[in-house]
C-alpha cells in the first residue's frame, strides 16, 4: 500500500483530481490510500474524488482538522494563491493515523508521469524527509534569513515522502508552532521555510525527476545550456512534474509540458475544460504571446526538442 497526502481546498479538488488520476494511470500495479486533508469541504466533491479512487480500486479518506492547529501561524509570502491551509503541511503526523509510517505528500499542481515506486520505497532511516533541492536553493539570502550553513541545502516543499515515525517521535508539528512563534521574521516562504530550519540536518536529496519544478525549465535561471543538456532525459521525462509558477489551467501558460495537465483532465468530470474556451481569454491569451511569436521577446522556456 502506499499512502498519499494531499492539502487542498473546494479551489483545488479539479486540480487534486488531475493529480490523482495521473498517478493512478501511470501505477496501475500499485493500490494506493489517498489521504485529503481540507477543510469544509463539500460532500459531493468529495463523491467525486471518491469515485476517481474508486474507478482504479483505489480508496481516499478525508481529514477536516482544527482551525486552532493554525493558531499563531500566518501567510508570509503568495497570500493572493496560498492559503493558511498550506501550513497543515506542517501537521501531517497529527492529523493522519499513527499506524501509517510514511506518506508521500504531493501538491496539487502536479501530474505524476511515472513509476512512484522506487521513490516511495526510498530509505527514510534517522532523517524527516526525503525531498528534491528547490529551484532556489542558490540563494545565499535564504540561509542569512533561516540562520543555517549552505551547504545543507533547501528543498522544496510541494513533494515529500515524509517519514511520520521520525515526525511523531521528534513531534515536529509542535517544533513548527514553536519556532515560527519564535522566529517570525526568518519565515518568508510559510510552512517550506519551516520544514527547511526543522529538517536541514535531517533529510535526504533525490534526483530532480521526483519533482521537476518549473524554474528548471525556464530560459531565465543561471543553470545554463550544459545543465540542460545534463539533466535532458530528465526534463523530457520527469516522474513528478510539478507546475510551481505558472499553471497550466491559466490562459497564457507557457510551460512546454502544459498538456500532460490537460491528457489526464480529460480523464476526469472535467473533460474539454481549457482556460481559453472563452472569447476574452483567447484574445488575451493571443495579445500575451504575441511578443514571444514574433521574436521580441525571447521565450521564457527552454526548448526541450533541442537537448
Amino acid at each position: 500500500m502506499i499512502h498519499i497526502a494531499c492539502n487542498i481546498d473546494s479551489n483545488y479538488v479539479r486540480h487534486c483530481a488531475v493529480t490523482l488520476v495521473s498517478l493512478f494511470e501511470n501505477n496501475k500495479k500499485e493500490q494506493f490510500m489517498v489521504h485529503v486533508i481540507a477543510d469544509n469541504l463539500q460532500e459531493s466533491l468529495q463523491k467525486t474524488l471518491e469515485n476517481l479512487c474508486a474507478q482504479y480500486q483505489n480508496h481516499i479518506a478525508f481529514y477536516p482538522p482544527s482551525l486552532e492547529l493554525l493558531k499563531g501561524f500566518e501567510i508570509r509570502k503568495f497570500s493572493k494563491r496560498i492559503s493558511m491551509a498550506t501550513y497543515y503541511r506542517c501537521l501531517l503526523s497529527d492529523i493522519l493515523p499513527r499506524d501509517i509510517e510514511r506518506v508521500l505528500y504531493l501538491d496539487c499542481d502536479i501530474v505524476v508521469l511515472g513509476n512512484i515506486r522506487p521513490f516511495y520505497d526510498t530509505p527514510l532511516a534517522d532523517v524527516g524527509v526525503a525531498a528534491v533541492e528547490d529551484i532556489g536553493c542558490k540563494e545565499a539570502q535564504r540561509y542569512d534569513i533561516l540562520k543555517y550553513p549552505m551547504e545543507y541545502s533547501y528543498f522544496n516543499a510541494g513533494v515529500l515522502l515524509v517519514n511520520l515515525d521520525y515526525w511523531r517521535a521528534h513531534d515536529i508539528p509542535k517544533a513548527c508552532a514553536d519556532y515560527f512563534h519564535k522566529y517570525p521574521e526568518r519565515i518568508l516562504f510559510n510552512d517550506q521555510d519551516l520544514l527547511n530550519s526543522l529538517l536541514c540536518r535531517h533529510k535526504t536529496f533525490v534526483p530532480l525527476k521526483w519533482n521537476m519544478q518549473d524554474g528548471f525549465y525556464r530560459n531565465t535561471t543561471a543553470l545554463g545550456e550544459e545543465w540542460d543538456k545534463a539533466h535532458a532525459e530528465d526534463l523530457r521525462h520527469p516522474v513528478v512534474l510539478h507546475y510551481t509558477n505558472r499553471k497550466p489551467w491559466e490562459y497564457d501558460s507557457q510551460h512546454p509540458l502544459r498538456d500532460e495537465y490537460f491528457k489526464y483532465l480529460d480523464l476526469t468530470p472535467w473533460k474539454g475544460k481549457r482556460p481559453w474556451h472563452t472569447p476574452v481569454n483567447r484574445l488575451k491569451r493571443f495579445f500575451r504571446l504575441l511578443p514571444f511569436y514574433i521574436g521580441i521577446r525571447k521565450p521564457k522556456y527552454i526548448n526541450l526538442s533541442k537537448l
